[in-house]
């Protein structure tokens, strides 16, 4: 199995931060984001992976390499259209993916190669598109999470930063089959929005029939780096 890594985004909420540094190559215990989720995808058995990328492109380039420091076979895809949201970012891994079930991850998200593992195992014989959701009630409180309301047969039914009703949490990690592909390109070319994100198209696809199972990702450590707050809470919590 192939792995897809979201790495193309300005990271502007992290203001003149991120004007001379790429987000993914802040460091967290004096090493980049980005390192912790290549060293879970090895370690979770994924050696195949392509990065996404956008802004500050060659930086990235740069500090990964060809990914033999981790490991790792690592490519890369540029998205030129990286302003206007990480749906486009998708849809320049489908070359990559030779339409083989792949997993797919945030580059801001810091995962466990136990979260990646869960995704991958769960549903064997069905092979369904599935999303890691955390279930702790304490994320109930957090701010700017992507919720989720899963059914009782673990079948997400609705996703959004807005929806009201909700029990989970989106962990940004993904397995997802080739057909995610075409559903892209349909919301896409119907999305009339400033930006295409992936959110949207996943609500997309359930509005139009598609399956999207839960996989419950509760007891694996993930953090979504979103702000400089985000940044500063892991600084401390890995200092200590």
């Amino acid at each position: 199995m192939k792995g897809v890594i979201l790495s193309a985004g300005l990271g502007s909420r992290f203001g003149s931060y991120t004007k001379k540094e790429h987000k993914l190559l802040l460091l967290v215990n004096n090493r980049p984001i980005i390192d912790y989720t290549l060293q879970s995808f090895r370690m979770a058995g994924i050696v195949d992976v392509v990065l996404i990328v956008g802004f500050m492109a060659d930086r990235i380039k740069d500090w990964v390499g060809n990914g033999s420091k981790y490991g790792l076979n690592v490519q890369y895809a540029f998205n030129p259209e990286y302003k206007l949201g990480n749906a486009l970012s998708l849809q320049r891994a489908h070359a990559f993916t030779n339409d083989e079930t792949f997993i797919l991850s945030m580059g801001d998200h810091m995962i466990s190669s136990s979260l990646i593992d869960n995704v991958i195992k769960v549903y064997p014989s069905s092979q369904p598109s599935v999303l890691g959701v955390d279930f702790s009630p304490s994320l109930r409180y957090a701010q700017d999470v992507t919720r989720v309301m899963v059914d009782a047969d673990e079948q997400i039914s609705s996703i959004g930063k807005h929806i009201e009703k909700w029990n989970g949490t989106d962990s940004g990690v993904f397995r997802l089959n080739s057909e995610i592909f075409d559903v892209a390109d349909q919301w896409i070319s119907l999305d009339k929005s400033e930006r295409c994100e992936l959110g949207d198209v996943f609500a997309y696809m359930i509005s139009q029939g598609g399956i999207l199972k839960s996989c419950d990702i509760s007891d694996c450590y993930w953090y979504d780096v979103d702000t400089l707050k985000d940044l500063r809470h892991l600084q401390t919590r890995f200092a200590s």
